[in-house]
C-alpha cells in the first residue's frame, strides 16, 4: 500500500469508553422501564427544571410508572454545574437507598446523573475525585438519556465541573452507562440555536478527538462517520426540527463522536472554549464551534492527512489533491457550515473586546495544559495570543484571510 501511515494508525492503545449497552431509535426511550428493573426498583432521575417543562422527563417517568418503578426526580442541575451542584446532587444521591441513578438532559445532566452515580457509594466530598480514576468504589448503575445531540456524555467516562473559573474533571470507569437510551424523539423540540449549538459541539468533539495525538483506528473510525454523519444532517434539523431523519443523524453523530474522544482526547479547541467561559462565560459548544476551523489551520501541517479524511467526511472529493489541499477543502467545509447554521465564526461577532486577546492566551496556556498537551502542535503563549488574534478578526489565513 503506498502513502505513509496515518498518525492514527500508530502506536498501541486501550479502547475504554462505550456504554455498556446502546439502545437507538425512535421512541427507544419507552425502554427505560425493563432496563431500569434490570438493577432495581428505586431510581433517582437527575434533570434540569429545562426539560422537566419540556415534557421530556414525563417521558421517562410514565414509563418508570408503568413498570411499578419507585423514582425520585431531582431538578436541580445548573446550565453549567458548579461545586456546590455537584455536591447537592451528591447528598441528593445518598438521601435514600437507590439501586440505579437515570439522566434526561444535555449534557450537564447526564454529567450530574455520574455524580451522583458514584457519590452515593463513595464517601468523602466531590472535590476529592477531580482527575483520572480516584474513584475508589463501583456507583451505582447509570442510564442516561440525552435530550440534545452535542455533549456526547453518555458515551464517556467524564464529568465536568467548575470550581471558581476553572473547568476540572472527574474522569472513572464507575462513570461510564451501564445503559444508553438515544433516542431522536426527545431531541425534536430542541429550538434552533440550541441544535446548531449542540450539533457544531459534536462535530467539535470529532475532529479534534481525530486530531489529537491519542487519536487511534478505533476512535478515528467512530469520529468519521459522526463527521459525515453531522454534514448530512445539522442543517437540516436546524432548519426543520421536526425532521426525524436528520434529528436521528445528529442524535448518533453525538454518541459516537463522545465514544470517540472518550477514548482519544479533544484538544486544543475545548481548552479554547474554557478560556472563553472563564472569562467571559460563553456556552462550551458556542466556545467549541467557534475556535474550530482555527484549530484545524494551527494542527494543518502536522495533520493534513488527517484533515484531508475529515474533508471526505463531508463528502467532499479529494481524489488527486495534495493533503494539505485537501485539509484546506476540510477547514473551509467547517467554517461554511458554521455560518450556515447562523452560528459566529469570529470573537468580534461575539462582542470579545479585542484587548481581551492576551488574558484569554494567558488563561488558555496557564490553566488548561491537559488539552494542549495531547495537541499535534505545541502552543505556547505566542501561539495563542496569534489564535485568538486571528479568531477575534475572523482571519482563517489558509484559505486567504
Amino acid at each position: 500500500m503506498k502513502g505513509r501511515v496515518p498518525s492514527y494508525f500508530e502506536g498501541v492503545y486501550e479502547y475504554l469508553s462505550m456504554p455498556r449497552k446502546l439502545v437507538f431509535g425512535p421512541d427507544s426511550v419507552k425502554h427505560v422501564g425493563k432496563e431500569t428493573k434490570r438493577f432495581g426498583n428505586r431510581a433517582l432521575v437527575v434533570t434540569d427544571e429545562g426539560v422537566q417543562r419540556a415534557g421530556l422527563v414525563s417521558k421517562v417517568t410514565n414509563v418508570l410508572l408503568t413498570e411499578d418503578v419507585d423514582f425520585y426526580v431531582f431538578n436541580g442541575v445548573k446550565m453549567e454545574p458548579d461545586l456546590e451542584n455537584a455536591r447537592t446532587v451528591a447528598r441528593t444521591s445518598r438521601e435514600r437507598d437507590y439501586d440505579v441513578v437515570i439522566g434526561v438532559g444535555g449534557g450537564s445532566c447526564l454529567d450530574m446523573a455520574k455524580v451522583a452515580a458514584v457519590m452515593a457509594t463513595n464517601e468523602g466530598d466531590v472535590e476529592e475525585y477531580f482527575g483520572d480514576e480516584l474513584v475508589k468504589r463501583p456507583g451505582l448503575p447509570l442510564i442516561l438519556i440525552p435530550t440534545t445531540s452535542g455533549s456526547g456524555s453518555e458515551a464517556t467516562r467524564g464529568s465536568v465541573i467548575s470550581v471558581g473559573d476553572i473547568k476540572k474533571v472527574i474522569f472513572s470507569r464507575w462513570m461510564i452507562a451501564e445503559v444508553a437510551i438515544v433516542d431522536p424523539t426527545m431531541t425534536l423540540t430542541m429550538p434552533p440555536k440550541l441544535t446548531a449549538i449542540t450539533g457544531i459541539d459534536a462535530l467539535s468533539h470529532a475532529v479534534e478527538s481525530i486530531l489529537s495525538k491519542r487519536s487511534n483506528i478505533v476512535s478515528s473510525a467512530l469520529a468519521k462517520e459522526s463527521i459525515k454523519l453531522v454534514s448530512e444532517g445539522l442543517e437540516v434539523a436546524y432548519r426543520n426540527g421536526k425532521d426525524v431523519n436528520a434529528r436521528y443523524r445528529m442524535a448518533i453523530a453525538a454518541t459516537l463522536a463522545g465514544a470517540s474522544f472518550a477514548n482519544s482526547s479533544v484538544i486544543l479547541g475545548h481548552g479554547i472554549s474554557y478560556a472563553l467561559s472563564t472569562l467571559f462565560h460563553v456556552p462550551h459548544g458556542l466556545g467549541c464551534g467557534v475556535a474550530l476551523p482555527y484549530v484545524m489551520e494551527y494542527n494543518m501541517q502536522e495533520r493534513a492527512d488527517v484533515l484531508r479524511d475529515v474533508a471526505a467526511s463531508f463528502g467532499l472529493n479529494v481524489g488527486g489533491l495534495e493533503d494539505l489541499e485537501a485539509a484546506k477543502m476540510a477547514v473551509r467545509a467547517t467554517a461554511n457550515l458554521i455560518k450556515n447554521v447562523e452560528l459566529p465564526i469570529s470573537l468580534k461577532e461575539m462582542g470579545i473586546p479585542k484587548e481581551a486577546v492576551p488574558e484569554l492566551a494567558n488563561v488558555l496556556v496557564s490553566k488548561y495544559q491537559r488539552l494542549l498537551l495531547n495537541n499535534p502542535r505545541e502552543v505556547t503563549y505566542e501561539d495563542a495570543n496569534k489564535i485568538f488574534t486571528n479568531m477575534w478578526e475572523g482571519r482563517l489565513e489558509s484559505l486567504g484571510g
